[in-house]
């Protein structure tokens, strides 16, 4: 079984949209109520402001509009650079009878470069319980690695036996061991990843019970094959073969 579940990047986009327009809202507080003060004075009072309150008012627009536009552009790069390592580091892989679960946690600029870490599930699908998805939350309950490192740190490539790291001392040490593991859904259609991660739960159960099954038949039946008796059995050292064959 081989599976790949990307993030959805519009639900991220949408996400990092809702926070930049929240950062925005002391602007346009500041913008309606500066027209909403002057229109009072123009309209309803009949009576025109000071000069000094002109002035003002120029000032905190020029102030308001500043702002708001530091905050869409400094939201748009960051949005645009979490998004790009979302894409790249928030993933599920189905990998044989391994599961990987990885997310994207936090980036920081250190010596002049973006340094992305990410959380990771390893997961044998044989040790899947339950699966759920509520709400914004996928929740697997199962036995699992955990790792929160530099995203560079816990590259790996997958084998038959499950996964290698490309840093080999994370194959069995690192991390610590845990028995859930809560993630942001970010995909599309969490529901449906749920049930697809309980059917692959379920067919590596079974698969891995008919091989046991096998093996077990196997090992019964050289126990009950009986062995032939003669010169077959006996150990013949290489001096007398060569006598006996002259």
């Amino acid at each position: 079984m081989q599976k790949m579940i990307r993030v959805n990047e519009k639900r991220l986009a949408v996400k990092y949209n809702n926070r930049i327009f929240l950062a925005s809202i002391p602007a346009l507080s500041i913008l309606v109520s500066l027209t909403a003060v002057t229109a009072i004075f123009m309209l309803y009072l009949d009576a025109d402001l000071p000069r000094e309150m002109y002035v003002t008012i120029i000032y905190a627009l020029y102030a308001a509009f500043a702002y708001g536009f530091l905050v869409c552009l400094i939201g748009s790069v960051t949005e645009d650079i979490l998004i790009r390592a979302h894409r790249e580091h928030t993933y599920i892989q189905i990998s044989g009878s391994v599961m990987v679960v990885s997310q994207h946690s936090r980036s920081a600029f250190l010596d002049w470069k973006w340094v992305h870490y990410k959380k990771m599930w390893v997961i044998k699908l044989a040790d899947v319980e339950n699966v759920e998805c509520i709400r914004n939350q996928l929740t697997i309950t199962a036995k699992a690695r955990y790792f929160h490192e530099n995203a560079d740190w816990l590259k790996y490539r997958t084998t038959d036996d499950g996964i290698s790291f490309d840093r080999w001392w994370y194959d069995e040490n690192g991390g610590k061991d845990v028995n859930i593991i809560e993630v942001t859904d970010f995909y599309t259609y969490g529901e449906r990843i749920a049930r697809h991660i309980t059917h692959c739960a379920e067919k590596t159960r079974d698969r891995e019970q008919r091989r046991q099954a096998f093996r077990n038949e196997m090992l019964e039946i050289a126990r009950n094959v009986k062995r032939p008796k003669g010169i077959a059995n006996k150990y013949i050292p290489p001096e007398k073969r060569s006598r006996t064959h002259k």
